[in-house]
């Protein structure tokens, strides 16, 4: 489809409601002095703008206002469904303050990471939300020295001050091992998230507290990164590794649906074999086969307050950062059952041949 070759103007919004362009120009960029404009005169400049299609100049509202009414989100994986929860929540408490969103993936790279936070800040985005935060980072250190509001999403850092909302990713790890216990497994291994993250520290490190406590034999080993394949890798060694493993603990969802993909190939059944819970509880978990049982973590109200606290930075730039924890809660679906004896592993088996992601 070809664009329309006539791009309304300003003047042709003004022309349509008989105003003055200065004035049709201080409602359309929000600067209409209160009490001096009847709303219903906003309302009908507003309408009269999107009926005829008029696109403000963004380029020179930024260098007349100094704003560009922009936010950037980074995240790992734009694919990633867990993700499209949390950024469509964002981007509505966004947009009913005016701002669009800019959102661009990483693919789990630091340096494309990098590239795309000098873009977005080059570009005088007003604000950050950044998904893709290590535990020690250098590209956040760098949007701190400019100066440009930032809150972490699902993350934190370690050893610099900044907002950030995040799962209870202990109380969660929590609930699922001691589900797996009050089912009556005592061997429960975990795939483990990337060492080098928060959440994949804090998920390890509370499934272990958790086992020991509980006096179960436990295990986990750490994936690389979060995709299918890994979890499908991981689950895979820890199988061999541990033969008579009744339970497994995946610490996201995808890394669950490798875990599923690696039961299979050595002809294992879940849950009659094995049972698998994961963590997330991401877009159409209870539709897999079996349906997942998960740790919610609520991905919407994630995503809201992430939003809320940016623009409360962009407010008061001098507001000291806060850290705010999300409540999870476990689901119980299909792929949990009571243990039963332990079937023969065949350590012999192939090397999995992987799977697409969905």
């Amino acid at each position: 489809m070809t664009e329309p070759s006539f791009r309304p103007t300003l003047r042709d919004v003004a022309r349509s409601v008989n105003l003055h362009e200065s004035t049709v120009s201080r409602i359309l960029n929000g600067r209409a002095a209160a009490g001096r404009i009847r709303p219903e005169t906003e309302q009908r400049v507003k309408l009269a703008a999107e009926r005829l299609g008029y696109r403000g100049n963004t380029v020179a509202r930024a260098l007349r206002t100094g704003r560009t009414l922009m936010i950037g989100m980074v995240v790992p994986d734009i694919a990633n469904l867990y993700q499209a929860r949390i950024t469509r929540a964002a981007q509505d408490v966004l947009a009913g303050d005016g701002y669009s969103l800019l959102l661009s993936s990483t693919g789990g790279d630091p340096a494309n990471a990098r590239r795309q936070i000098r873009a977005m800040m080059s570009s005088r985005t007003e604000g950050i939300l950044y998904g893709d935060a290590r535990l020690h980072d250098d590209v956040l250190e760098e949007i701190l020295a400019s100066g440009t509001p930032v809150v972490l999403v699902n993350r934190v850092a370690e050893g610099v001050a900044v907002s950030a909302v995040h799962p209870d990713n202990a109380a969660g790890t929590e609930l699922a091992v001691r589900h797996l216990h009050e089912l009556g497994h005592r061997v429960i291994v975990q795939v483990s998230g990337p060492q080098d993250t928060s959440s994949g520290v804090a998920r390890r490190t509370a499934f272990h507290d958790v086992v020991d406590t509980l006096g179960l034999d436990g295990d986990s080993e750490a994936v690389d990164r979060h995709t299918e394949a890994e979890g499908r890798r991981v689950a895979a060694a820890l199988l061999d590794r541990v033969p008579d493993v009744t339970g497994v603990v995946a610490a996201n969802d995808r890394l669950a649906l490798g875990a599923l993909d690696a039961l299979a190939e050595r002809g294992l059944r879940c849950p009659e074999d094995v049972s698998v819970v994961g963590f997330n509880d991401m877009l159409y978990a209870e539709r897999l086969s079996p349906p997942l049982t998960t740790v919610r973590v609520p991905q919407r109200e994630l995503g809201r307050r992430v939003a809320e606290l940016l623009l409360e930075t962009i407010r008061d730039p001098g507001r000291a950062p806060s850290t705010q924890v999300v409540g999870c809660k476990l689901i119980v679906r299909g792929s949990t059952m009571p243990a039963r004896a332990p079937a023969r592993r065949d350590t012999a088996a192939p090397p999995p041949s992987g799977r697409a992601a969905p």
